[in-house]
């Protein structure tokens, strides 16, 4: 098994050839997270935050609730399994409380030109502007380059979340079209 470590700013990521059959693994670490595989064990604390009403203000009334919320959680046990994997789709946990879940970050290219892929990230209320987001948003965008090949990002955004509008533009996204949701994109 070859495996090769790759650092970005505050963070540590393993390039690892048999990922998929590791699945308790860390993908990477940051200062203050571990971003790891989706388990069927998260699926309870993933309902629960995208139920908050705080959480999910900026969601479109047809992303809201139990069903929607466990149907998403079972596409992203499913990508895990895909052949080749196009999706990918990461538990952000603290990083001292691997198995605890405080969000999702997600790189998904399916359905995008090569090298492009989709960026998205959520994160529990109590993570809001302590600059969490862009410290997972720093680790992924390298790993995704090295390890995906990706070569250009997409994003879309609630048009009031100002803060997501921030983390796009921080990312180096770009404002390209408003509709229901904002859509940006680096290339």
């Amino acid at each position: 098994m070859k495996s090769t470590a790759t650092t970005a700013p505050n963070c540590v990521f393993t390039r690892n050839e048999r990922w998929e059959q590791m699945p308790d693994a860390a993908l990477m670490t940051t200062t203050r997270f571990t971003v790891r595989e989706f388990r069927e064990q998260d699926r309870a604390a993933f309902i629960a935050c995208q139920l908050d009403p705080v959480f999910s203000r900026h969601h479109l009334e047809s992303e809201r609730g139990v069903k929607h919320a466990s149907a998403v959680f079972d596409l992203f046990l499913a990508w895990k399994i895909d052949d080749p994997r196009q999706n990918h789709q990461y538990v952000i946990a603290p990083r001292d409380l691997p198995d605890a879940y405080v969000g999702n970050v997600g790189v998904r290219t399916r359905g995008l030109k090569k090298g492009q892929a989709e960026l998205g990230i959520e994160l529990i209320p109590s993570c809001w502007g302590k600059g969490a987001a862009t410290e997972i948003i720093e680790a992924v965008l390298p790993w995704a380059m090295d390890t995906l090949n990706v070569e250009s990002f997409v994003a879309e955004t609630a048009i009031d979340n100002w803060a997501a509008r921030r983390l796009a533009e921080t990312a180096g996204l770009r404002l390209h079209r408003l509709g229901d949701k904002c859509i940006w994109s680096s290339g």
